[in-house]
């Protein structure tokens, strides 16, 4: 299933397999993307609600994000954490103590940050367990997608392939 995303297109996939949804977003001039929470949201209610082939058949373990750079509130939010963090190192680029997935998907697993995402889950009898992390960029300010903000200095991450782990809520 797919929605408009301003010029991209936000797919939703189904693997049955190995129970995983995943987001992908699509410009046909193969520019960047940047799709807000309310599509996110749009997309998975539009997506549950389906009724005929190929239908969402249940039991997913976990919903990919792809790359975060795609969702700049996800993405800003990332950064701005991390350069407030003492347990970042701006000059390194790199946490201080833990390794960089590990850091990054700590930083991202906030229940605040994920709550609209978590809400629109819930409708559908899931809930959000955790968040994993790959493939963490680091860069500067002027990296960020959109308006980033300027006073953000040094090296900070902004970018990663995210996983939200899932488990459906036993009064589905």
């Amino acid at each position: 299933m797919s929605i408009p995303a301003g010029e991209c297109t936000l797919s939703l996939e189904a693997d049955e397999e190995w129970r995983t949804l995943r987001l992908r977003t699509h410009h046909p001039r193969y520019r960047p993307c940047t799709v807000d929470r309310q599509t996110v949201l749009a997309l998975l209610d539009a997506a549950f609600a389906k009724t005929e082939p190929p239908a969402l058949q249940g039991g997913y373990a976990s919903l990919s994000l792809g790359r975060l750079i795609d969702y700049p509130w996800l993405s800003q939010y990332l950064a701005e954490t991390a350069y407030r963090d003492p347990r970042w190192n701006r000059k390194t680029g790199r946490p201080v103590k833990a390794e960089i997935n590990a850091y990054t998907a700590r930083l991202l697993d906030n229940r605040d940050l994920l709550k609209p995402i978590e809400t629109g889950l819930a409708k559908h009898g899931y809930r959000i367990t955790g968040v994993s992390v790959e493939k963490v960029l680091v860069g500067h300010a002027s990296d960020l997608p959109g308006s980033a903000p300027t006073r953000l200095a040094g090296r900070i991450p902004f970018d990663a392939q995210v996983w939200l782990q899932l488990r459906e809520l036993s009064h589905r």
